[in-house]
C-alpha cells in the first residue's frame, strides 16, 4: 500500500502558494445546521465536479461533515471494512464499500482514494476514477491553502487524523519520525524529514474537530 500511496503523491502535487484564508468553524457549523438547503446545494456541486466550485465551497463540504450526525471518525465500520478488503486485494468490495461511504460523506479522503484505486483496477471508466482523483486533490489543495502546517497558528486542519497521511504524501513526506499531541492547541506535532515541498522538521495538524467529537 505504501508503494501505491507514494506513487499517488506525485499525482497529487499542487501549488501551495495561494493566499492564506481564514477558517471559521462556527460559521461552517451555522451553515450546516441552519442553512441546510444551501449546504446540500454546495455538496451537490462538489459531487458533480462543478468547474466553478471554489476553495471556500470545498472547505464547507469537507469541514461541514464534522457537524453532521454521520460524523464518526475512527469508528466507522464501513471504513474498517474498506481497508480490510483492500489488504485482501478484494477490489470489487473496496469499490462497493468506498462508494457507500461517499453517499453519506462525499469528502472522505480515504474513501475517495480507495474509490479511485479500486475503480481503476476493476476497469471503471476513466471519467469516473478521475472524478475521485480530482475531488481528493481539491480537498488537499484546500487544506494547504488554509494553513502552511509550520506552526500551531497556521496548522493543516483535518477532520480525521487519518487524513494527515494524505496531506503528508502530497508534500512528498513519507518518513514520520515521531508525533505528539499538544493538548493546549489540539494540534498533532509530527516530526518529519523535510522534503522539497515541505522544508521544515515539524508539521502541525489541527485535529480539534476530531478530539471534540470523541470527548462527547
Amino acid at each position: 500500500m505504501k508503494k501505491i500511496l507514494t506513487i499517488t503523491a506525485l499525482i497529487f502535487m499542487a501549488t501551495f502558494a495561494q493566499a492564506q484564508l481564514m477558517l471559521d468553524y462556527k460559521t461552517i457549523e451555522g451553515i450546516v445546521k441552519n442553512e441546510k438547503s444551501y449546504f446540500n446545494d454546495i455538496v451537490e456541486l462538489f459531487n458533480n465536479d462543478d468547474p466553478y466550485i471554489d476553495v471556500d465551497d470545498i472547505a464547507l463540504v469537507y469541514y461541514g461533515q464534522a457537524f453532521l450526525p454521520s460524523y464518526n471518525p475512527g469508528k466507522d465500520a464501513n471504513e474498517k471494512k474498506m481497508r480490510e478488503y483492500f489488504n485482501e486485494d478484494n477490489y470489487p468490495k473496496v469499490y462497493e464499500t468506498a462508494k457507500n461511504i461517499l453517499k453519506y460523506n462525499p469528502a472522505n479522503l480515504d474513501a475517495l482514494f480507495y474509490a479511485w484505486i479500486s475503480s481503476k483496477t476493476i476497469g471503471k471508466s476513466e471519467e469516473e476514477y478521475l472524478s475521485y482523483v480530482n475531488k481528493h486533490q481539491e480537498i488537499i489543495s484546500m487544506i494547504t491553502t488554509y494553513g502552511d502546517g509550520k506552526s500551531s497558528d497556521k496548522p493543516f486542519r483535518v477532520v480525521n487524523p487519518e487524513d494527515q497521511k494524505h496531506v503528508m504524501l502530497s508534500l512528498n513526506i513519507d518518513n514520520e519520525i515521531s508525533r505528539e499531541l499538544d493538548t493546549e492547541t489540539l494540534c498533532n506535532i509530527i516530526i518529519v524529514e523535510p522534503s522539497r515541498d515541505f522544508q521544515a522538521r515539524r508539521m502541525y495538524f489541527d485535529i480539534s474537530l476530531y478530539l471534540n467529537n470523541v470527548s462527547k
